[in-house]
């Protein structure tokens, strides 16, 4: 048996607005990364594994500084995200996956109705 916790955050507005900030960057990201493997495979025919794209997010950080303010492992979840899309879909329990809108990208944060 799994015991789960539930917690009820009440963040101030200037938290809210930077947990905000974080989950359009996070989904920002995860459209980028798929867009890359689709430019990739539809290039070069090969895949981009996670690793690869993981090993790039120091020089993506550079790139984009904006990114700087999120945590490392922040980024690499929405990375992970992505692969495990891909990974059940080549598993055939799943669709392709798709670009994610502001609407579509889940998270905690949707549950506390701070996404507009």
């Amino acid at each position: 048996m799994q015991i789960t916790y539930q917690f009820r955050l009440y963040p101030t507005p200037e938290q809210e607005e930077r947990m905000i900030r974080t989950l359009i960057l996070c989904r920002k990201l995860y459209n980028r990364a798929k867009e890359q493997r689709d430019t990739v495979y539809n290039q070069d025919g090969k895949t981009v594994t996670y690793a690869k794209q993981q090993n790039e997010l120091p020089a993506f950080k550079k790139e984009f500084p904006e990114y700087k303010e999120v945590h490392s492992q922040v980024l690499q979840d929405c990375l992970r995200r992505l692969d495990d899309a891909y990974q059940r879909f080549f598993r055939g329990d799943a669709g392709f996956p798709h670009y994610k809108s502001a609407d579509r990208y889940l998270s905690p944060l949707h549950t506390l109705s701070l996404v507009r």
